[in-house]
């Protein structure tokens, strides 16, 4: 099944700077304003890579990343480890007052179609970052930040052995943003084998990082198609592995944020609308989060609509409704059942018509979702409760996929610590 691979991964040396300052989150949760405060903490700082910049004497900001990768290796402020390593992760957090830590491995995965049921994805994705990330891999011959990807480990064979071999001091320890991160480096040959071993009956569920994943796939062909032999780099990518079943990654829902809806009217979508939903209307956004936490409890499927002026409204699907089984006849029920399924499908879609990249935009953020719509910077936005992953897994062994940023595995894994860059 899933194959995995140790490799020589590609580190900050002492000569760059203290590694809390030399790290980032991924490219795609970080904006103009962080990316510079990054920079100016440490100009070797990875966002100087990871989410690139046209500079001068250089057009092209992919080939600017490539030129400071490649500067980088030259000057010694990055190394490459003498032996194949696999490198164990670990995050630990503080959510609601309680510690938790997210441990896993990074090691290379060899590229799998979705078709041959190894490596599966739960969303569907936007077709820009695609592109981005393709450019950026074309450049610089490199995974500058990982895929985070979930596995089932019957019987903890995996995690006992991680256990043991983190009993030791990290061989790095570094803090970016509100967590911790440490890293160390199992290179012993036996060690390392037994771990891959592991994995050899093991699917492989994609939790963030569907763009990158679909773009090495896409590059990998790129490569095949130019006469790149079998096991070549390009058959392989950056991937952290993390077990589904006993570790303390939490699920954030991603809101919608919705503009450019022509003759948008709030009483007639309401209209529109309720032969699907019973509709309850709010006044207050304080209230929004524990009303739906409320729900979220008790299992039911309910969305909230905030249209701005502090008013919301509360739509909750009907149980007599049939409309998710007329649209949706030959899915799964865990699929159709699903928070972001019914809002898109019978609101989003169906009575808006606006299910695009100039329409919908996305946040994890509750009060940047409330902000935009008080600002005019959005129409209305809808807030979500968060996936279950019991849902995620049902659907992806179902081989569907939930609407594209239906998901946020929080915390994100940090960007810096190790890299594959092609040899």
């Amino acid at each position: 099944m899933a194959e995995i691979r140790p490799f020589r991964g590609v580190r900050f040396t002492p000569q760059a700077g203290k590694m809390d300052e030399l790290l980032c989150p991924p490219y795609d949760i970080i904006n103009e304003q962080q990316r510079n405060e990054y920079l100016e903490k440490n100009p070797n700082n990875i966002v100087k890579i990871e989410l690139p910049v046209v500079e001068e004497g250089v057009d092209d900001r992919y080939q600017a990343a490539a030129q400071c990768l490649d500067g980088w290796m030259k000057d010694g402020i990055l190394a490459r480890d003498p032996k194949p390593s696999l490198y164990i992760y670990e995050e630990q957090y503080t959510l609601h007052g309680e510690t938790k830590s997210v441990r896993g491995i990074i090691s290379l995965v060899k590229i799998e179609e979705f078709e041959k049921g190894v490596i599966m994805p739960h969303e569907f994705t936007l077709s820009k970052p695609k592109q981005d990330r393709l450019n950026l891999i074309q450049a610089t011959q490199s995974n500058i930040s990982t895929i985070y990807s979930l596995y089932s480990d019957d019987g903890s064979r995996t995690t006992e052995k991680l256990e043991l071999l983190t009993e030791r001091k990290p061989d790095i320890e570094a803090t970016e943003g509100k967590c911790i991160h440490r890293l160390w480096v199992v290179d012993d040959e036996l060690e390392v084998t037994a771990i891959c071993r592991d994995f050899d009956k093991r699917n492989l569920y994609i939790a963030d990082g569907h763009h990158r994943y679909e773009t090495s796939l896409k590059y990998r062909n790129m490569c095949r198609e130019k006469g790149a032999p079998e096991g070549a780099p390009c058959d392989y990518v950056m991937m952290l592995l993390v077990n589904m079943d006993d570790n303390q990654f939490s699920l954030f829902p991603t809101h919608r944020m919705v503009k450019n809806i022509e003759n948008f009217d709030v009483e007639s979508f309401l209209k529109d609308i309720e032969v699907n939903f019973r509709i309850d209307k709010h006044h207050g956004v304080g209230s929004i989060k524990p009303t739906l936490a409320e729900y979220y409890q008790q299992g039911r499927k309910v969305v909230a609509w905030y249209v701005g002026d502090d008013t919301w409204y509360l739509l909750k699907l009907r149980s007599a409704s049939h409309a998710m089984e007329d649209i949706m006849p030959d899915c799964s029920k865990a699929l159709k059942n699903l928070d972001i399924s019914i809002l898109h499908q019978l609101v989003i879609d169906r009575v808006m018509h606006s299910n695009n990249e100039d329409c919908v935009t996305y946040t994890r953020s509750f009060t940047e979702a409330i902000a935009a719509v008080d600002e005019g910077k959005c129409q209305c936005c809808f807030i979500l409760n968060p996936t279950r992953i019991q849902d995620i897994k049902d659907i992806v062994d179902a081989n569907e996929k939930m609407p594209q940023k239906s998901t946020y595995f929080y915390p994100k894994p940090t960007t810096g610590l190790v890299m594959n860059v092609y040899e």
